[in-house]
């Protein structure tokens, strides 16, 4: 809904190339400096005037707020935005800042009416946004639905659609329902198992494109009970990642390579089913190394005769298929001899968990979505040593001084292929250290009823393109 509202300066489009928006050019004038001339004559849902004070406005909040905006984190190297004059605006950095162009293309710098966000506050301004995009805020029921309607004065010109109404189906069954009676004209997260049969109906169009976003399985380094990489490494010989893809999937995300997607910038394969190709036996080997004794029952037990048991916070209705993943891993580690208690939450409590200062689980799942396309976005706020929770995303506690060099140097460098090398280096060294075993690449797939033409499916969940003046 956001990315209907509201508009970034630039934009990352479906073949992954960095467009306009607001913003008409754009260039480095030093290597922490990017200068955005913008476009005049745009005016926000309000009847605000769209200049370089507003997108002042838009950074300097999140960046320098207290708390800062969610985002904050994934830029942190960006200290807030100078104006030139009426259209035009610098992102300043704090040091020289490969990632960002790309930071700014992130859809969660979409600029605000200040006249707005001053006039509601903060927390009303939440519940009823005011951008400059193709749609306006009409409605929020929560839990129900969010009512759009056609900016009649959108800089693109007015929208195909009168109205866009986005509904909230958590069943899968009934959001399937919905489509094949019409209620629904789009569905998003559709039934992977009902995607063959879809293609070949013609009242039917399947759109998708591979994604940017890795369902991982994550570990907690600070938990005893997972701090030796031979257990780590058993974990991940247990669990048949194909299988889970092929059975449970269906054609709905593609087995991860890497703990960032094939269309980012920076990838690179980890080799991760033949570092650790699904052999229950050689798990059971790992964890006897580990200290652990195999009973007679099957479990492996401490010198205390205690269960190896893990405490696991799965993603439940956030990631396609996620509890059903959650208990498919839980059988996989039963068959090598480690207990999975599973804690299921609604999504906004699990994520509230795993971004506190403390972690009380073993394991966690979810999905990251590398949502600028750069390598950074996850790299450094991932795996960095120093951007724990809840400031920043290292949930899972990993501290690695060499990747923390590499990470650095590579943000700091504007040369396209070192950055590449250093994130392989990166890559390389995850698939050793372990903290996260990917799972799955998302497949962003939207099913529509045969009268809906026009839309095109994007690489970024997020980028839900609802305005299509022409493919791109």
């Amino acid at each position: 809904m956001y990315t209907q509202i509201l508009e970034p300066l630039i934009t990352v489009n479906q073949d992954m190339e960095i467009v306009g928006r607001l913003a008409t050019s754009w260039e480095f004038v030093d290597p922490s400096r990017l200068r955005f001339t913008l476009r005049e004559g745009v005016t926000f849902h309000d009847g605000t005037p769209f200049n370089a004070d507003a997108v002042k406005y838009t950074w300097d909040r999140a960046i320098s707020s207290d708390p800062p905006g969610r985002w904050r984190s994934l830029a942190s190297a960006v200290v807030g935005a100078e104006v030139v004059d009426e259209y035009t605006v610098d992102i300043v950095a704090s040091q020289p800042f490969g990632p960002l162009e790309l930071v700014a293309a992130m859809p969660y710098t979409a600029i605000v009416s200040p006249t707005a966000v001053e006039a509601m506050g903060s927390d009303a301004f939440t519940r009823a946004p005011v951008g400059t995009g193709p749609f306006k805020f009409v409605e929020w029921r929560a839990n129900d639905r969010i009512v759009l309607e056609a900016n009649d004065d959108y800089w693109r010109g007015r929208p195909a659609l009168d109205q866009v109404i986005f509904r909230t189906v958590p069943e899968e069954g009934a959001r399937m329902l919905s489509l094949r009676t019409g209620e629904a004209d789009m569905v998003l997260l559709p039934t992977p198992s009902d995607l063959a049969a879809l293609e070949a109906d013609p009242d039917f169009i399947v759109e998708g494109a591979p994604g940017v976003g890795i369902f991982y399985l994550a570990f907690n380094l600070e938990r005893d009970a997972v701090a030796d990489v031979r257990v780590r490494q058993a974990v991940a010989h247990a669990i048949d990642r194909e299988l889970i893809v092929e059975a449970i999937l269906e054609g709905g995300g593609v087995l991860a390579k890497s703990v960032i997607g094939e269309p980012v910038f920076g990838y690179q394969d980890m080799e991760l089913l033949e570092r650790y190709p699904y052999d229950p036996e050689r798990a059971r080997e790992l964890l006897i190394e580990a200290g652990y004794t195999r009973g007679a029952d099957g479990w492996m037990r401490d010198a205390a005769g205690n269960v190896l048991t893990l405490q696991a916070l799965p993603s439940n209705g956030r990631s396609l298929k996620d509890r059903e993943i959650a208990e498919a891993l839980q059988e996989f580690l039963r068959q090598v001899g480690i207990a999975a208690e599973l804690d299921f939450f609604e999504w906004a409590t699990t994520f509230q968990l795993m971004r506190g200062a403390t972690l009380d689980y073993d394991l966690n799942s979810f999905t990251w979505f590398t949502t600028t396309a750069d390598a950074d976005y996850t790299m450094y706020s991932n795996y960095v040593s120093t951007e724990l929770p809840p400031a920043s995303w290292n949930r899972w506690r990993y501290a690695n001084p060499q990747v923390d060099e590499w990470l650095k140097a590579a943000r700091a460098s504007l040369d396209p292929a070192e950055r590449a090398e250093l994130y392989g280096k990166v890559q390389d060294q995850l698939a050793i250290d372990l903290p996260a075993i990917p799972l799955y690449g998302s497949y962003e797939v939207a099913v529509l009823s045969a009268n809906v033409t026009g839309f095109v499916a994007h690489p970024i969940q997020y980028l839900l393109d609802l305005f299509p003046v022409d493919k791109r």
